[in-house]
């Protein structure tokens, strides 16, 4: 295929990735996506707007640069605008329901996509790391824009191992019953994942019998288990700037059960 050719693709493609991208829509653009797709999803969404002055997760965060209401922290509970209810630990309010606009199937993107490295990043940190804010990138946005940047990652010769990682990190969120289905299946990019953290809560007294119960284990996809893994590490303004994983140490298990569902609904594996 010509060079130019390539271009002018590349070209195409990075204008559904800027935000004012239904300027670009074409009375015919349903037959360029997927089959499957729900064009009267897609691109109704486009027409939202959102604020470019809303301010974003700080850099250094495992979800940095992501749009949020003013909270901070890494994967920041602030990202969500959280209304009153039931659901707090100690005064600590959990995660909410995303606002409109944000995860699978809605609205324009939210943020700008991760760079995709041409060359293969040379330690698997870093191409863990690429692999988490792509996977990151594209829970929190869908339509056109994901469409396009899926295709760009497809044309780069050492993603090519990666497309199913990629993929099952992109999967809807399932109820409680499904996500513990697979566990124990060996499934290629899925991990089995402790609800409540194994080996904090080893560390603190709980005993292998209630850690491993099969009510603690669900399957989700390898990419959003290292992102939780990460978010429970991280110091977070919504546990008085301590890491969910320091401010679980001295939590019955059900505190810690109850953060770590909550976990599983703020990063879209588990329904609401």
């Amino acid at each position: 295929m010509p060079s130019h050719h390539d271009a002018w693709l590349r070209h195409q493609q990075s204008r559904w990735l800027r935000p004012d991208a239904a300027r670009w829509v074409r009375p015919d653009a349903a037959r360029f996506l997927p089959p499957g797709v729900d064009v009267a999803k897609a691109f109704p969404a486009l027409a939202r707007k959102y604020s470019p002055d809303q301010p974003r997760v700080p850099a250094g965060s495992p979800d940095g640069g992501q749009w949020t209401d003013g909270g901070v922290g890494g994967g920041s509970l602030g990202l969500f605008q959280i209304t009153p209810r039931d659901n707090t630990v100690d005064g600590v309010q959990l995660a909410g329901e995303p606002p409109p606009g944000m995860g699978h199937n809605q609205g324009p993107p939210l943020d700008e996509p991760p760079e995709i490295p041409k060359q293969r990043p040379t330690t698997s940190v870093e191409r863990t790391k690429y692999l988490r804010a792509a996977a990151g990138w594209l829970a929190r946005n869908s339509g056109p824009a994901a469409v396009a940047y899926v295709g760009m990652m497809n044309n780069v010769e050492w993603l090519k191992d990666y497309h199913a990682l990629i993929q099952a990190a992109r999967d809807e969120p399932k109820t409680l019953e499904e996500l513990q289905q697979g566990v124990g299946q060996s499934r290629p990019d899925y991990d089995d994942h402790h609800i409540v953290e194994q080996t904090w809560a080893e560390r603190f007294g709980f005993v292998r019998s209630e850690i491993d119960d099969p009510s603690n284990i669900v399957s989700i996809p390898r990419l959003t288990h290292y992102r939780i893994t990460g978010w429970y590490g991280t110091p977070n303004v919504g546990f008085n700037g301590l890491s969910p994983r320091e401010y679980l140490r001295d939590k019955s298990w059900e505190d810690r059960r109850r953060v770590g569902l909550d976990a599983l609904v703020m990063f879209e594996v588990l329904k609401p």
